[in-house]
C-alpha cells in the first residue's frame, strides 16, 4: 500500500501545481466565467489545464488515475471495500466541479471580454510551470510501470 500511496501523493501533487500555475498565470482572472475562451485566446495553458483538470478527476493514461487505481486496489486488497467506494465516489462527484470548467475554457470568448495577457511578464513563470507540470502528469502516467517498479523496490517497505 505504501508504493501506491506515495505514487498517488507525487501525482495528486504535480497535477495540482499544473491546475494553480494555471491560475496564477492569469492572477487577474478570479470567476469561472472570466476563464472564457483561455483554449483560443492562450492554448497552452488552455492545454495545461485541460490536462490538470482530467488528472484530478483521474482519467486515464494521467497519473492521478493510476494512482487512484493503485491505491483503490491496494485497499480492497487490505479487506477494505467500503474505502474502494469512497474513493469510486468522490471521482464521480469531483466530475461536476472539475467538468465544468470545459465549457468556459474552449467557448469562443465574448466580444467585450478582457481577454487574456500575452507572452512574457510576471505570468510566463506560472505559465511555464503550468506546461512542465502538465506535461510530468502526463509522463508519470505513461511511465507509471517502470516508476512503479522503482517505488515497490526493495528500499520501500
Amino acid at each position: 500500500a505504501l508504493p501506491s500511496l506515495l505514487f498517488y501523493l507525487a501525482a495528486y501533487a504535480v497535477t495540482n501545481v499544473a491546475a494553480f500555475a494555471v491560475t496564477a498565470a492569469l492572477p487577474e482572472h478570479r470567476e469561472l466565467a472570466d476563464y472564457r475562451g483561455l483554449a483560443r485566446s492562450r492554448p497552452g495553458l488552455g492545454l495545461a489545464l485541460l490536462v490538470a483538470l482530467l488528472g484530478l478527476v483521474g482519467t486515464p493514461p494521467l497519473a492521478v488515475f493510476v494512482g487512484k487505481l493503485t491505491t483503490a486496489t491496494a485497499a480492497w486488497d487490505g479487506g477494505h471495500g467500503w474505502l474502494v467506494l469512497v474513493v469510486v465516489l468522490n471521482s464521480v462527484l469531483s466530475l461536476f466541479y472539475y467538468l465544468r470548467w470545459f465549457a468556459p475554457v474552449f467557448a469562443r470568448p465574448e466580444e467585450h471580454a478582457a481577454g487574456f495577457p500575452g507572452r512574457g511578464g510576471a505570468a510566463a513563470w506560472p505559465a511555464a510551470t503550468a506546461g512542465v507540470a502538465a506535461t510530468a502528469s502526463l509522463g508519470i502516467g505513461v511511465l507509471a510501470g517502470a516508476l512503479w517498479a522503482a517505488l515497490d523496490g526493495p528500499g520501500i517497505m
